[in-house]
């Protein structure tokens, strides 16, 4: 007979449930600075067009959250306490027509290496691992969407250096990278941003098949269910066909109003997907916008009928 496992401490879990309460990762209204090296331009538009499936924190990633910000806090404290003045904390930026955006750390003055020059400062506490490649390696090549974020802030705020400042969770260690503006690469990224917020229906996969050796990232995909499995996407203004998206709201071509990211979020009943959204081929468009479609399946499905 199978050994039964012990029980959950309950204490735990009560933990967790509290921690995780109200915490989400939520929709960005744009992209995050992050996450614009992504090389797959179908998997930007979902994430800006909200089509894949909410991830809310669980109790430990809520806390690791928390944990983050407290060392971002704490490193901050290091560089003050040698002398180092800082201009802007969590300052909001936005590249792209407003579609790319980010928020500092910190910008500062007064590091050790170049006393008189401005800095975009990056604050990171990582595991051992990838601590230890970015000080044998540097950031670009070890964890190169923190590289992009940080060129992309000094782009944003006409910066031409950045400090990469992280710190080993497991053994406290602290590492600073001083890192050159790349001006070719930011207005490439910039404009590469800007060019899918602006396609109506997602562009082509990056990869057709996600079991290929190649597509090893389209597994882990938030998207990946929309995108190579037939599922629907969510239901929101974002994947409506009415609906225009704007860096700071949302078009509603419909009913020729504005829409705040609340009201993006909750939807309404004139919604109807974008059909490229679809897991089908539209075949007909009925009396009352009723678009019908062929599933794949066999099947009709009316998007607009009650």
């Amino acid at each position: 007979m199978a050994e039964i496992p012990p029980p959950f401490p309950h204490t735990v879990e009560a933990v967790y449930a509290f921690l995780a309460r109200g915490a989400s990762l939520g929709d960005s209204a744009g992209v995050s600075m992050s996450d614009a090296i992504n090389p797959c331009d179908r998997a930007i538009w979902y994430k800006l067009h909200w089509a894949a499936p909410s991830n809310p924190f669980d109790g430990a990633g809520a806390s690791r959250l928390t944990t983050g910000l407290k060392w971002e806090d704490r490193l901050l404290d290091d560089l003050a306490n040698i002398g180092v003045t800082f201009g802007h904390y969590q300052k909001k930026v936005t590249l792209a027509g407003g579609f790319l955006r980010g928020r500092t750390d910190a910008t500062a003055t007064g590091l050790v290496e170049a006393p008189k020059t401005e800095h975009v400062v990056e604050c990171k506490s990582l595991k051992a691992e990838k601590f230890r490649a970015v000080v044998k390696h540097g950031v670009a090549k070890a964890i190169p969407e923190h590289h992009a974020q940080l060129q992309l802030y000094m782009h944003a705020l006409s910066l031409t250096r950045g400090a990469y400042w992280c710190v080993n969770k497991d053994t406290d260690e602290r590492h600073l990278e001083r890192v050159h503006y790349d001006p070719v690469f930011c207005m490439q990224t910039e404009a590469r941003i800007e060019r899918i917020a602006n396609l109506a229906e997602p562009p082509a996969r990056l990869h057709d098949d996600p079991n290929a050796k190649a597509a090893f990232a389209c597994l882990y995909c938030p998207s990946l269910s929309i995108c190579h499995e037939g599922a629907f996407p969510r239901v929101n203004c974002r994947t409506c066909i009415y609906g225009t998206v704007n860096p700071e709201s949302l078009t509603c071509e419909k009913n020729k109003t504005q829409r705040d990211y609340k009201a993006q979020q909750t939807g309404c009943e004139e919604h109807r997907f974008i059909p490229a959204l679809v897991p089908g081929e539209q075949i007909d468009v009925r009396a009352g916008e009723k678009i019908v479609y062929k599933m794949s399946y066999g099947n009709e499905w009316i998007d607009g009928d009650k």
